[in-house]
């Protein structure tokens, strides 16, 4: 009987950046306890930060650069989709015509029209090999 991997507590890593980035890869995979669906924040990490009453060192500021779910898990990487989209909307649409044409195209039927937009899916922000990621609950 096989023991699942016990959870690794220090970040992953982008390893991997997809052309269009969408999707990256992680230095973290099955053998980690990685499965599909879960879900990670890909981050690099910023500036140091102070806490101004008490001057105590708070960290380094984590840049969140997206959300992403897996989509692929290997032995030992795993690719995330960024999950992050826009709202759909309506948009609505005039067709112009002709000043000498209006009056006909009132006896067609509108000369606007409404459309429905489904969300826009949202890359990951500038993602970079190195960058990090932590797991969601």
């Amino acid at each position: 009987m096989t023991t699942p991997a016990s959870p690794d507590l220090t970040p992953a890593k982008v390893v991997h950046v997809s052309t269009n980035d969408h999707q990256v890869t992680i230095n973290r995979g099955a053998e980690h306890g990685v499965k599909l669906g879960y879900r990670y924040l890909v981050y690099e990490l910023g500036e140091q930060i102070t806490d101004p009453d008490t001057f105590e060192t708070l960290g380094r500021l984590e840049v969140v650069k997206g959300t992403g779910v897996v989509i692929h898990v290997q032995e030992k990487m795993a690719t995330l989709q960024s999950d992050r989209s826009a709202k759909a909307g309506s948009v609505r649409i005039v067709h112009k015509t002709h000043p000498a044409l209006r009056g006909f195209t009132s006896m067609f039927g509108e000369d606007e029209e409404h459309q429905n937009l489904p969300p826009k899916e949202i890359p990951f922000e500038s993602p970079h090999t190195g960058d990090y990621a932590k797991r969601l609950p």
